[in-house]
């Protein structure tokens, strides 16, 4: 029941994002490049977020030692990867560079929050 409500709640944020991104995009608000940008970096901090998720959740189960160990090495794999995607990003993809930084930055944070808070309260 507890994973379903999470799961839920990740897909209501997921995709109230998208449905909102997409409304700006078609209210001319955003322009295609812009949109472009701000999917793609979704999809990227999503991907992320996926990832850390399932250490998280795999390392709870383990000893203190371990739970550090997998928690801190996956973030460092995780934002040097990152990294290393957003710089391949910004060098290959035609894509506004303002939007991409930005929606990364913001998209990061909100699922780091909604990561941390898994963290804390892992049974509620």
């Amino acid at each position: 029941m507890i994973r379903t409500k999470r799961f839920f709640l990740f897909v209501l944020i997921f995709s109230l994002i998208l449905i909102s991104t997409c409304a700006l995009f078609f209210a001319n608000i955003f322009s295609f490049a812009q949109f472009v940008s701000i999917l793609l970096a979704l999809g990227i901090t999503t991907i992320n977020f996926i990832t850390g998720f399932l250490s998280a959740k795999a390392s709870l189960k383990k000893d203190d030692e371990t739970f550090i160990k997998i928690v801190f090495g996956s973030m460092i794999i995780r934002l040097f990867s990152l990294l290393l995607i957003v710089l391949l990003s910004l060098i290959f993809l035609d894509i506004n560079q303002n939007s991409f930084i930005f929606s990364i930055f913001i998209f990061y944070i909100l699922f780091l929050f909604i990561e941390v808070y898994y963290l804390n309260f892992p049974k509620t």
